[in-house]
């Protein structure tokens, strides 16, 4: 938005020419913001996702397939307690950081400190419960050395997920897919480097040392320039209650544990059925799709933020973002599609059973992308009933289907690994049908036309500098 919004006459009324044209400069502006950070995190997600790719193509290559499958199934373990608390912060984060004004950094902290105790309390438990769920891909997670490092790294991914959606809050996503690339870089070589001395835990320590390395550059760059610069420019704080944020942030996060749920309970219930090295084939398949889930997810959030910022512009901002975001993933389910039969068959014949799974993953990231996106409007919306509706339909059609057809997985015998095929059914029939319950919705705000902004009050001039 233009920096100064009003400019107010001489007779104390505001000059009517000048408001127009500079509300115009800032709709150009916050457009041209909006895209320039869409791209960003677009980036973030093809240069992390192709520098992914390559890192278990080298895990393939230099470790055992069992290998790859307990540490695969450890970074699963970690990703979902991330998931159930740090990235549920997420979307209210993006909704209220361009509103805290002065008051951001407190935000923030309290932010950090809370995730970071609430993982630590479940990784604990989680452990404790590996040893009655059993299941042999969590075999490293059940020595208590490992225990140990795998509390720490649970904090450390915690911190990491909040300060992605800071950095996009604060609308300087630019920076997420720098440090993304320094962390998949680092895990590249640190993968390396450990195949001779650590074969059984290289992978999983390869992710974790990473995590240490470069979250504390990060952070500095939050705390040390971005965040004071937000507040020197945010003059004026906005009025925002704490029961309005607590109210969305309730809503948010059901919505949001279900959302991540979905995403990273799915592999923990495949390990718990699989051997390790099928589990392998499976996170790799699974990585490559969620990569792909990722540019929506992503688009979506930027969507988010800067519909706060111009909401009259919502809905030019939605039919952009379902316009870039399907066109990249139909170009990449097409290659996928044509390309997976032969890529994965380089790994190593086993990873041949994952084929099919991984084409149907990426056919359902068109319907996801769908879902996730109109979930952006929503957030810039607040309307916080209707996220939960969403994403509780998805997370029950796709985790209920993903039971229901494992036990009915040799109806996909003649394709790949019939345990793992189903998961690909399911998760396809799941996100198909919760796209069709958002489409009528989704259809009546592309069908809005651009209005006015309502006038904006004298302390919200700074509200999204």
């Amino acid at each position: 938005m233009a920096e100064s919004v009003l400019a107010i006459d001489p007779g104390g009324g505001p000059t009517g020419d000048r408001v127009v044209a500079e509300r115009a400069v800032g709709d150009r502006g916050s457009g041209s913001l909006f895209l320039r950070n869409t791209y960003a995190l677009v980036l973030n997600t093809g240069i992390t996702g192709a520098l992914g790719l390559g890192y278990w193509i080298l895990a393939a290559h230099f470790y055992d397939d069992s290998d790859v499958g307990r540490g695969s199934a450890a970074i699963s373990a970690l990703m979902l307690l991330t998931g159930l608390v740090s990235a549920n912060f997420a979307g209210t984060l993006n909704r209220f950081i361009p509103k805290t004004g002065t008051r951001t950094v407190r935000v923030v902290v309290f932010v950090y400190l809370l995730t970071s105790g609430v993982v630590a309390v479940l990784a604990v438990a989680l452990t404790f419960a590996l040893d009655i769920l059993g299941g042999p891909a969590y075999d490293i997670l059940r020595e208590p050395n490992m225990r140990l490092w795998f509390i720490g790294a649970a904090v450390v991914a915690s911190v990491i997920t909040v300060q992605d959606s800071v950095l996009t809050g604060l609308r300087v996503a630019v920076w997420v897919p720098v440090w993304n690339a320094a962390f998949a870089v680092a895990k590249l070589g640190l993968l390396v480097l450990l195949a001779e001395t650590m074969p059984r835990t290289g992978v999983f320590f390869s992710w974790i040392i990473s995590m240490f390395i470069v979250v504390f550059p990060v952070n500095l760059l939050i705390f040390g320039k971005l965040l004071p610069r937000h507040v020197r420019t945010s003059t004026h704080d906005v009025a925002v209650r704490a029961s309005q944020v607590g109210r969305f942030f309730a809503a948010d996060y059901f919505g949001a544990l279900l959302q991540y749920g979905t995403i990273f309970l799915v592999p923990v219930l495949v390990a718990l059925r699989v051997a390790p090295h099928t589990y392998a084939y499976f996170f790799l398949a699974w990585s490559v799709a969620n990569m792909m889930n990722l540019v929506a997810i992503n688009t979506g959030v930027s969507l988010a933020v800067e519909g706060v910022c111009a909401p009259s512009r919502l809905a030019d901002y939605c039919r952009a973002a379902l316009i870039r975001t399907l066109g990249l993933l139909v170009a990449g389910f097409v290659a996928v599609g044509l390309a997976a039969p032969y890529a994965m068959g380089l790994l190593g014949d086993g990873y041949l059973d994952a084929v099919p799974l991984l084409q149907l993953l990426a056919l359902a990231s068109l319907a996801s992308a769908v879902v996730d996106i109109y979930l952006g409007t929503l957030r810039a919306r607040t309307r916080s009933r209707r996220i939960i509706i969403v994403q509780s339909a998805r997370a029950t059609a796709v985790l209920g289907l993903v039971v229901l057809l494992q036990r009915y997985d040799q109806v996909f015998a003649q394709f790949g690994d019939p345990r793992l095929t189903a998961v690909g059914v399911a998760v396809l029939l799941g996100q198909l049908v919760t796209m069709l319950t958002v489409l009528p919705d989704l259809g009546r705000l592309l069908k809005q036309r651009p209005q006015r902004d309502p006038p904006i009050e004298t302390y919200e001039e700074s509200v999204c500098p």
